[in-house]
């Protein structure tokens, strides 16, 4: 089992009580875990020197950069002209994800008009990324993220349509609807790079009432997967004791 905190999880402290460069360091001292996802909401710059700080940090914690979530773009609207604006600047982002040393970068399916069943503009954005991130040697993850990614047969032919060894799956415990989220990981997670192992507000025994934590980590387990479970912890209570017991939840499952 590998453990990865999310810059998510300390979302209310990030860049407010500290700096993003030094969450590596915030999560080795807190918990002792050496792998980090940093969102790339949280990022002040993308110049150089500040890249730097994120590496120097990295470094001296011996830490790694297991995802970069992108949050920006819409690489499934129609408009050619705003598709491939957006697409450059998760190209951006995916520049910034090199430099850093990152694995891979996580983009969104987006939106389109309900009514459009025709996803071949959504596969062909995600070739077009996949490509760029070969040159790069970094993995383009999908999420069950919302919009054409809230349904799981949706995600499967987005994959079948891509069908690219850099193109890879990254399954969110929460994010599906409850009456799909158990079958939906079990499709996703035979094409898991990343997981995360989302969690909200815990009850007065640490458990997870919200969904069936454990049956999450049973499904992935079975299924055989060896990657990063990366700690989301999206509860309105105390971020760093939500991360903690996320942990304890993990190890207390697994």
């Amino acid at each position: 089992m590998k453990i990865a905190i999310s810059s998510w999880s300390l979302r209310s402290h990030v860049n407010k009580d500290f700096l993003l460069p030094e969450l590596p360091r915030i999560v080795k001292q807190k918990y002792g875990i050496s792998a980090v996802e940093l969102c790339q909401m949280h990022f002040l710059r993308q110049d150089s020197s500040y890249l730097d700080e994120i590496c120097r940090s990295l470094e001296e914690t011996n830490s790694v950069v297991v995802n970069m979530p992108v949050d920006t773009g819409n690489i499934s609207q129609p408009d050619s002209t705003k598709r491939n604006h957006d697409i450059e600047i998760i190209k951006g982002w995916m520049r910034v994800a090199k430099y850093i040393g990152c694995l891979a970068v996580r983009v969104n399916t987006g939106g389109r008009p309900a009514e459009n069943t025709d996803f071949s503009i959504t596969i062909n954005s995600y070739r077009t990324l996949v490509e760029f991130g070969r040159t790069l040697g970094i993995k383009v993850l999908l999420e069950n993220h919302g919009g054409i990614s809230a349904n799981p047969e949706n995600i499967l032919r987005i994959y079948s349509g891509v069908n690219d060894d850099y193109f890879a799956f990254c399954p969110d415990f929460g994010n599906f609807t409850p009456e799909l989220r158990y079958q939906g990981l079990e499709k996703m997670v035979p094409h898991a790079f990343i997981v995360h192992a989302k969690t909200y507000d815990f009850d007065e025994r640490g458990e997870h009432p919200a969904f069936d934590f454990g049956r999450c980590l049973k499904i992935i387990r079975q299924a055989g997967f060896d990657g990063y479970l990366s700690v989301e912890f999206e509860g309105e209570g105390d971020q760093y004791q939500g991360v903690q017991k996320t942990i304890d939840l993990i190890k207390r499952y697994w």
